[in-house]
């Protein structure tokens, strides 16, 4: 029995179960010293794509992590951001506000949105309350045991093989060296003329849904005096995505109502130097040249600003951070390779990436 329930246990943390880059990021978030980030990223896919930890660290001496995860809900963001607190007490949380600007609020009830975050949740107190009030009692087990639900993941062999060599990886390392970055070598081309929101002030209502889950996550921010910074990443917006941007202005107005400031690159990609033509991979989503500008538009902003500062390291601590900077470095010197080479591909922290960048990119 207990060799049994050992083997349950290895297979379930390493190959039976939804490990992917959202995973390894948010497994990283945890390995980080308790108390040892100046800030934190809070959100979805712009935050790990547009903004690099390491590159900041070097540059402008702060420590951050992104606790985020691909297509996140609203209810996620609150949970995310009480596991932040758990572990940390960063000088300032930047929260990319994209989960409440929807036009819908169907991707609150979607399982796979909802488990890429939840099942690498360690198992807290906000974890069981989370599955308590938002998960139906028939589903709950299966987010205790994630077992119950990818037990038949091991058809996708050769892609579990490398998530959990991974993960084996960065255990034995015991840090994200990358810090959960993903980026992409595609360069976007528009193929209609965007709009241009820089000096649209128009808004529009929210959501119903989400506009109660976004007053929430404020009340709950105001209530425990958080440092929060509001923040929507750069997007190229079209005719039918120009509502999610007034929904944007809308959601600027009310997080002042709670005393939060919103910077909106989405009308200020011009101060952060952003081509549409050059710096994204999607109209959504920057590529790593979109991903270099805004690391360090941001960074400037944030010690500038809104005062954060680097904090005292200790010796391994800042031998960890050395590395990382190094190991960015690294990174975007082999994506700009690919780019003149014509590969594009997704680049993220995997056991591939990093052995590519400790051979040829010393």
């Amino acid at each position: 029995m207990l060799a049994l329930v050992l083997t349950l246990g290895v297979l379930q943390d390493f190959l039976l179960r939804r490990l992917d880059q959202n995973g390894l990021r948010l497994q990283g978030f945890y390995m980080e010293d308790k108390d040892s980030l100046d800030v934190v990223f809070l959100g979805a896919s712009e935050v790990y794509s547009g903004f690099s930890s390491g590159l900041a660290y070097e540059k402008f001496g702060f420590t951050s992590y992104p606790y985020a995860s691909q297509s996140i809900t609203a209810d996620g963001m609150l949970l995310g951001l009480k596991e932040i607190l758990r572990t940390q007490k960063p000088q300032l949380i930047v929260v990319e506000i994209n989960s409440f600007l929807y036009g819908s609020d169907e991707n609150e009830s979607n399982d796979a949105y909802i488990r890429k975050l939840v099942d690498n949740v360690p198992l807290t107190k906000n974890k069981i309350d989370y599955i308590s009030d938002k998960v139906s009692p028939e589903l709950q087990p299966e987010y205790y045991l994630p077992l119950i639900k990818y037990h038949d993941t091991w058809i996708d062999l050769p892609n579990s093989m490398m998530h959990a060599a991974s993960k084996l990886q960065q255990d034995l390392r015991g840090r994200s060296i990358l810090k959960g970055f993903r980026t992409t070598t595609q360069i976007f081309e528009p193929d209609e003329k965007p709009i241009d929101v820089k000096d649209d002030a128009e808004t529009m209502k929210l959501n119903p849904v989400l506009e109660k889950k976004y007053r929430a996550f404020l009340s709950f921010c105001r209530d425990k005096k958080l440092n929060v910074l509001l923040l929507r990443m750069p997007h190229i917006v079209y005719k039918n995505t120009h509502n999610r941007a007034r929904r944007c202005n809308r959601a600027a107005e009310i997080g002042k109502e709670y005393g939060y400031e919103l910077v909106n690159l989405e009308r200020g990609m011009t101060q952060a130097d952003i081509d549409i033509n050059s710096d994204f991979y999607n109209f959504d989503h920057l590529n790593v040249y979109g991903a270099r500008k805004v690391t360090d538009h941001l960074g400037r902003l944030l010690t500038e600003k809104y005062g954060v500062r680097g904090r005292e390291l200790t010796s391994e601590q800042k031998q960890h951070w050395d590395t990382t900077a190094n190991y960015c470095q690294r990174l975007f010197r082999y994506c700009d390779f690919l780019i003149k080479n014509n590969e594009g591909i997704q680049v993220e922290e995997n056991i591939n990436t990093i052995s590519k960048l400790e051979e040829y990119y010393r």
